[in-house]
């Protein structure tokens, strides 16, 4: 009998600590807050300084770094499109991939990897990024894309791209282009 009650007292406890967890406000506060905006489900990063290196290009056994000074000093245009992670419409500022390219001296038939910071690895010919007209983003909506959010570069396709809805080649936080 006494272990019955025992055990009746220990399942109180647990209960009534389990009411107090979950309505405490102080521990509520603790827990992260729920952004349906940030698409890798972390909490808010700043952008890059100016001076940050955010991109390496190589090809032909030459490395290219490029900050993000530099990529904003580059010959660029606006593009508009629905983004289809967030469903929203959004407007980049933006270079097309085939400027960087011929720069790097990368040409059409040369296989390319875009790598991502998490590692995430896309793979193509530097013509089939050309093909479906490639961007490179350099800045949301006129301001430098945060981590968190995809940035601070990312490779995006216009609406009527042929990879518009073909997500895969959808680089977000682009760090690296390497040629083979």
């Amino acid at each position: 009998m006494k272990r019955g009650l025992t055990l009746s007292a220990i399942l109180t406890v647990i209960a009534v600590g389990l009411i107090f967890v979950s309505t405490n406000p102080s521990t509520a506060a603790n827990k992260p807050a729920t952004n349906p905006y940030l698409p890798y489900g972390s909490t808010p990063i700043d952008p890059p300084s100016a001076t940050t290196t955010v991109l390496t290009i190589r090809a032909h056994g030459k490395v290219k770094s490029y900050r993000m000074a530099d990529l904003l000093a580059l010959t660029s245009a606006t593009a508009t499109i629905n983004e289809p992670f967030v469903k929203k419409v959004q407007s980049f500022t933006v270079i097309p991939l085939a400027i960087l390219f011929a720069q790097s001296g990368i040409t059409a038939g040369q296989s390319i990897d875009t790598t991502a910071l998490n590692d995430y690895i896309y793979s193509n010919t530097a013509g089939a990024f050309v093909k479906a007209r490639g961007l490179l983003a350099i800045e949301r909506n006129g301001a430098a894309i945060p981590y968190d959010q995809g940035g601070p570069i990312r490779i995006i396709f216009p609406n009527n791209s042929i990879w518009t809805k073909v997500l895969d080649p959808w680089n977000w936080s682009l760090a690296s282009i390497v040629a083979h």
